[in-house]
């Protein structure tokens, strides 16, 4: 079917086209949202990075559930709930992202108890914080795989095992080898400032 004739169908139609005759046709839909749902979640999410990640997640979803839509209700109200949904799991990542348990935060700095520093003011100072981002970019990618799962998205070590594939042991031998890299990195730093 020609562009035009896609075009002209109404959004229903189409999903009926595509589920039925021609999946490539998706890319008319794609053509006819992509714009208005970017702008939907830039209001939401605000970071355009995470808004093209989270464009195209919208889009993944809307693909592998467009059996699931149900023809009898606007297209345009589903597809929004998509983005609306995907939007909120962006912004809980990214919450979840910048919030580090307490205990591992001391077990950074444990360094700190050394040098005789109050370790709520590091907590609350920002070039620390800065420091831990800064070692984690520059952990390996064995460990910072782990770490990630660990630290930033609070998996068990069950749950990082299955995700990687990898017996718990050994989860738990990364974790800390992890714990102790980012320390070390870390003290390293604050000796050299």
């Amino acid at each position: 079917m020609s562009k035009d004739k896609l075009r002209d169908k109404s959004d229903n139609d189409l999903v009926e086209y595509i589920l039925t005759k021609d999946p490539e046709a998706f890319s008319e839909l794609v053509n006819r949202y992509q714009g208005k749902i970017s702008v939907y979640l830039k209001r939401m999410i605000g970071n355009e990075a995470e808004v093209k990640d989270a464009l195209q997640e919208v889009f993944v979803k809307v693909f592998e559930n467009l059996s699931r839509f149900d023809s009898s209700r606007k297209f345009s109200s589903w597809i929004y709930r998509i983005a609306h949904n995907e939007a909120v799991n962006f912004i809980k990542k990214r919450q979840r992202r910048k919030t580090i348990q307490w205990e591992d935060f001391l077990s950074y700095y444990k360094w700190a108890e050394d040098k005789n520093e109050d370790m709520e003011d590091l907590w609350l100072e920002r070039e620390h914080k800065e420091k831990l981002k800064q070692a984690f970019k520059k952990l390996s990618p064995k460990y910072k795989e782990v770490a990630k799962l660990r630290f930033f998205e609070n998996k068990s070590y069950e749950e990082i095992s299955r995700a990687l594939g990898k017996p718990v042991n050994t989860v738990g031998t990364l974790v800390n080898r992890a714990k102790k890299k980012l320390k070390e990195m870390i003290k390293k730093e604050g000796e050299q400032a």
